[in-house]
């Protein structure tokens, strides 16, 4: 199933574009998260019906899922260390990690990806992620650079740079990339955050 693009929080006005990010699968609870109808009660269809706890018509309670995650996690960290050349799992256990606030074992694992291929931007877009989520804005953007050495037209990484400049102070710059991607791809789930990033910011400068 495809999900709607996933975006890192910057804490002051700004929705920060992550790479966990169109490219992850990181965030499939976002349309529960808004809709409070939907959170408050599952659907009965076919899928939604085996989720259901024996009988009592409640969901998995908090202590299911945690156990059911940890496991998983344990399940991806045996076949990682089985086969330690498996990209495919090693990205999905550094997402877990990423999940887990665990960042620096997180950034240990996408970091051997991007050893065997180097010009992996879906990596580089979580580590851009999760380095500034850890407070490491420098390395943000030296992860976000480096997407951009691969693709200079990266819609995700551009706005990225954005964010990561406006973070840094520099809002005249983050101001002048948010409105030209907005200009140029208004279309684009990338061009509707940036078109609504740089109206926040304007608005802050007016304050």
């Amino acid at each position: 199933m495809k999900i709607k693009p996933i975006y890192i929080y910057l804490i002051v006005f700004v929705v920060f574009v992550v790479a966990l990010i169109i490219f992850s699968n990181s965030a499939k609870k976002s349309d529960i998260a808004n809709n409070p109808n939907m959170s408050n009660q599952m659907p009965e269809d076919d899928i939604h019906k085996g989720m259901k706890s024996q009988g009592n018509g409640d969901v998995p309670s908090a202590s299911n899922v945690m156990k059911e995650a940890i496991e998983k996690m344990n399940q991806l960290k045996a076949e990682v260390d089985k086969n330690p050349s498996d990209t495919l799992k090693i990205r999905e256990y550094a997402d877990m990690l990423t999940m887990a606030h665990k960042p620096d074992e997180a950034i240990t694992y996408y970091s051997k990806i991007l050893n065997v291929d180097p010009k992996r931007i879906d990596v580089m877009l979580q580590l851009t992620y999760v380095h500034f989520n850890n407070g490491n804005i420098d390395k943000a953007l030296e992860y976000t650079n480096k997407a951009l050495q691969v693709d200079k037209n990266n819609l995700i990484a551009n706005y990225n740079l954005g964010a990561i400049l406006n973070a840094k102070g520099d809002k005249r710059q983050a101001l002048q990339i948010w409105k030209n991607l907005a200009a140029k791809y208004p279309n684009t789930d990338v061009g509707h955050i940036a078109k609504e990033s740089a109206k926040q910011l304007e608005s802050t400068n007016q304050k």
